[in-house]
């Protein structure tokens, strides 16, 4: 996506959510004013499932707060992030590699940070499929394909791209193409043959699988160190948690509540959120469930892990600076 083209998908989210109403701060005792939050909420996955968790199951009621929500489409996660720079979102619910690359962009230039990153959540999300006809007996049999992904900063590709990086070899020395597709088009842009195979999360591999177009190679167990690095987080500026660090406060414990939740709601109550909130068959969410775990993790350990995976292979390809650290990204105090 062009850089304007990204700067007016911002602005125009930016609006809606400017009018959608203005933040409250301060303590919130039972029976109080609930924080209106304005949230922007990246549409995507079951790796994003704790947000409409919260709304269906009255979590944010619980701890005081009011969402307004902007939804965000999947391959337009970097509008949400720049959307919270600009200060017409409180919070955005998405993948946080985009939080690096600005971050990183900041600090080169000698500017304040912009934002950082609450909690950290969705370990292992990331799944190779490939069309069913096409044969596979390891990761050489991907040389030449054409791979959807959902953009080229994709957290699904970053996480691949460390995986290979394991096996020795590289998406450029396979000769990978890589064709931005977003997560809903991309099982039927297997049908079509406009792409061999594509990196997503579930249940995106489970609908490819049931047009019988697709078959899954390769699942986040089956990728080591990589497939256990959580990409989903709670952004926000800085400048605002300094002014909101109790809203901060129930926002985390909202999102730890829902990932309780997700494990002890009934499967078919799962299911029928997911619908609403994602679209999609019943009977592929719930076979989904099981390989999904959207759970809000311990900050320190995630970071660990992400630094290892994804922030290793953005230094590598020179996407962030070399200096750049966990407390640069993290809010690990």
């Amino acid at each position: 996506m062009a850089l304007n083209t990204t700067r007016r998908l911002a602005l125009k989210l930016g609006l809606a959510a400017a009018f959608a109403g203005v933040t409250l701060t301060g303590s919130y005792a039972q029976g109080g004013t609930p924080t209106e939050l304005k949230i922007g909420w990246l549409r995507s996955s079951l790796s994003l499932i704790l947000h409409p968790i919260a709304m269906e199951e009255g979590i944010y009621e619980k701890h005081g707060i009011k969402p307004i929500v902007t939804e965000v489409r999947s391959g337009d996660g970097s509008v949400g992030t720049q959307t919270v720079m600009m200060g017409n979102l409180d919070v955005y619910i998405g993948v946080v590699s985009d939080v690096a690359k600005l971050n990183s962009h900041a600090k080169d230039g000698g500017q304040p940070l912009p934002l950082t990153i609450m909690a950290l959540g969705s370990p292992g999300a990331t799944n190779l499929v490939l069309r069913k006809d096409l044969p596979y007996d390891g990761i050489e049999s991907i040389k030449g394909l054409k791979l959807g992904v959902s953009s080229l900063g994709s957290a699904h590709l970053v996480t691949f791209r460390h995986f290979l990086a394991e096996q020795g070899t590289s998406i450029e020395k396979l000769g990978v193409e890589l064709v931005k597709v977003g997560g809903s088009d991309m099982p039927p842009a297997l049908v079509t043959g406009q792409i061999d195979g594509f990196l997503h999360s579930q249940p995106t591999p489970a609908i490819a699988e049931a047009t019988g177009a697709g078959k899954l190679v390769l699942a986040p167990k089956q990728m080591g160190t990589a497939g256990k690095s959580p990409n989903v987080g709670l952004i926000v500026s800085r400048e605002w948690l300094k002014k909101n660090q109790d809203v901060a406060e129930r926002l985390v414990a909202v999102h730890r509540e829902a990932s309780e939740a997700y494990k002890t709601l009934p499967r078919e109550r799962i299911v029928e959120i997911a619908q609403k909130y994602l679209g999609g068959e019943p009977e592929l969410i719930a076979a989904s469930i099981p390989a999904v775990d959207p759970s809000i993790v311990d900050l320190k350990e995630g970071a660990d892990t992400y630094w290892a995976v994804e922030m290793s292979a953005m230094k590598e390809r020179a996407e962030v600076t070399q200096s750049f650290e966990q407390s640069d990204m993290f809010e690990l105090q």
